[in-house]
């Protein structure tokens, strides 16, 4: 008892004879600011947080640097950003419930512009957008950057119009059984129906949709095209079947056509198919397509790919093939003179930063998220016209 208190004394002197803690000072907090435009090589990458879907997001990235430089919020089952054409701003549909994930659902249009990419004014929707592991086709803008084209499924089909400029809802307007939109100008885009054929349609200054003709079937129902095309050009889209075979629509006229029919595959190659989330980019300046490409059976079409295969658009033929260290499942090119190739894979946390005329790895930017697919580059750097 004794030696315990006299190991007490000898602690209590210690804490007196100790200085006194210094106190904590309250941090600062400060903003940075982007530059105002997107600069040809930045990047936005989609995180639909597939095991926490209230939680979607999108995340700028710099593939110059490397840099993380933001990160905006998407809500439930985030889908695509609706970047401006002049890269200053974008507008991002959104879904929340008010339970966290259940309650009231809200769908909104968020207005963000690049410099600070905080939260503005937003504009109250129809609850009904369509939510799925997202594409570009769900939800484009008009190549004007008027309006906001949101596709609807409740199971009924149809598409709510926002007035990017006025900030205001237009309306819902019935695309009868006709899905997604692809632009074909200011003012105009198709839909793609059940039956492979496609609905043409037109936004008058108000915004108000306007059903146009209905082509004939365009795919055959043995080996239909895939939701994800790819524009060559303003009025031009490739479509790609599930043999890896392509359609190239004109929607010029009156009703869209297949002007050229070709072949992913040479001779050989019958066991190569296209696949992936975003399988397909487009470099305008070059006319070069970039491919994501897998050795598989006939419907593994949503398969990543493990290698790209490059080619010329003009004269549909492969210029060159390079394997990739790991499959990607999303792949999107820069549309500057000097571009660089971005690749993601749904479950893999990284973005790599490819040559794409080489294939050489620039950098890996890391630590992102799991659950990564569509990939939207900078507008800034495209040809005149270009998609």
């Amino acid at each position: 008892m004794v030696k315990l208190k006299a190991l007490l004394g000898v602690l209590a002197a210690a804490c007196m004879a100790a200085p006194a803690a210094a106190e904590l000072k309250p941090e600062t907090l400060t903003m940075v600011e982007l530059q105002d435009q997107m600069q040809p090589h930045w990047v936005w990458v989609n995180d639909v947080s597939f095991t926490h879907m209230i939680d979607g997001r999108a995340y700028l990235l710099d593939a110059d640097t490397g840099a993380f430089l933001g990160m905006v919020s998407g809500g439930m089952a985030h889908g695509v950003l609706q970047i401006a054409p002049d890269a200053r701003s974008f507008a991002v549909p959104s879904t929340f419930y008010s339970r966290g994930s259940r309650g009231e659902r809200t769908d909104v249009v968020t207005f963000y512009d690049v410099k600070t990419l905080q939260p503005g004014p937003e504009v109250v929707i129809p609850p009904k957008r369509f939510m799925s592991l997202p594409f570009l086709s769900s939800m484009p803008t008009t190549d004007d950057g008027r309006f906001s084209i949101i596709y609807n499924f409740t199971p009924e089909q149809s598409l709510t119009i926002v007035d990017l400029a006025q900030k205001k809802f237009v309306g819902e307007f019935a695309t009868a059984g006709c899905a997604l939109a692809y632009p074909t100008g200011p003012r105009s885009f198709f839909m793609q129906c059940q039956d492979g054929s496609l609905q043409s349609a037109t936004l008058d200054e108000a915004g108000k949709v306007t059903l146009g003709a209905v082509s004939k079937p365009l795919f055959a129902l043995a080996d239909p095209a895939n939701e994800k095309p790819l524009r060559i050009g303003p009025k031009t889209w490739l479509f790609f079947t599930f043999d890896s075979q392509v359609r190239a629509v004109d929607a010029s006229g009156p009703t869209a056509v297949v002007r050229e029919t070709w072949s992913l595959l040479g001779k050989g190659e019958e066991g190569w198919r296209l696949g992936g989330l975003q399988p397909v980019a487009y470099h305008a300046p070059t006319g070069r397509m970039f491919a994501l490409m897998h050795a598989g059976g006939r419907d593994t079409h949503k398969d990543p790919g493990t290698e790209v295969w490059v080619y010329d658009v003009r004269t549909q033929k492969r210029l060159q093939r390079f394997k990739l260290d790991r499959p990607a499942s999303s792949i999107a090119v820069s549309g500057d003179a000097d571009p660089r190739l971005y690749l993601v894979l749904f479950g893999d946390p990284n973005l790599e930063v490819l040559d794409p005329a080489s294939g050489r790895k620039l950098r890996t930017i890391g630590g992102l998220a799991n659950e990564m697919t569509v990939i939207q580059p900078s507008p800034v750097g495209r040809a005149a016209g270009a998609p």
